[in-house]
């Protein structure tokens, strides 16, 4: 099985972090393909960066899809996820969909860590895209930029845990890391709260080898059929 996971931003740092956290759960005949864009945005804070990084991440996809059985997009806001799942067969997960759909396994209701005050509402946003608003209990910012997030792991170890103890006066029963920068910070959290933390990397990449190995894909029936002028298969 080889499955190509997307960081759709330029930082070979973050990139790297993701790449160490998806080798770290993939199973042993699992290949990763671990990328990001030439050029583009360095973080995603905005959609206008979203929409940029979308066109690169694209370019990526359209050159590699005939060598991979699955796809991870691995960024928390999932820019793009629609459009690779109408080009596309094979399974795309974004990491944003894969953690939810664990955290609604694991508890009634879900909370949101993520970086900027800014990312509060586009978090709402995709909550309700996704079809998880009545899963939500919270979403809850440690105030720290993107890139900072791994920069200053001691901060933000502190922020996140003062913001996991508010999520969880909110009602939450899990708690989501809603930043592929934020890989990596789960497990010690998750200690520190007492509830499940879950890295959405993680979910990530065992949501899309599950997928792969029971032989299923996207289905092309509706909202992810082939855009019209795309020669189909």
């Amino acid at each position: 099985m080889k499955i190509l996971v997307i960081n759709p931003n330029t930082s070979k740092r973050m990139t790297e972090e993701i790449r160490k956290t998806a080798e770290m759960v993939k199973n042993p005949g699992t290949e990763l393909i671990v990328t990001c864009p030439k050029k583009g945005p360095e973080s995603l804070e905005s959609y206008y960066e979203e929409s940029i990084a979308t066109m690169e991440s694209l370019n990526i996809i359209e050159s590699m899809q005939e060598r991979i059985d699955a796809v991870v997009l691995a960024c928390y806001g999932d820019p793009g996820l629609y459009a690779m799942k109408e080009i596309l067969k094979v399974p795309v997960v974004g990491i944003a969909e894969a953690s939810m759909v664990m955290a609604t396994i694991l508890g009634q209701k879900f909370s949101i860590l993520v970086a900027l005050d800014k990312s509060v509402s586009m978090m709402e946003n995709l909550v309700l895209r996704h079809g998880f608003k009545d899963r939500l209990s919270s979403i809850r910012s440690v105030e720290m930029p993107v890139l900072d997030l791994e920069a200053k792991p001691e901060e933000t170890t502190k922020k996140l845990t003062e913001a996991g103890k508010r999520a969880i006066q909110d009602g939450a029963e899990t708690i989501i890391l809603g930043c592929a920068g934020l890989t990596g910070f789960d497990l010690k959290l998750q200690k520190e709260l007492g509830i499940p933390v879950i890295d959405p990397v993680k979910a990530g990449v065992k949501l899309a080898e599950a997928l792969s190995f029971m032989g299923l894909t996207i289905s092309k029936r509706g909202l992810y059929s082939y855009p019209p002028k795309m020669r189909r298969d």
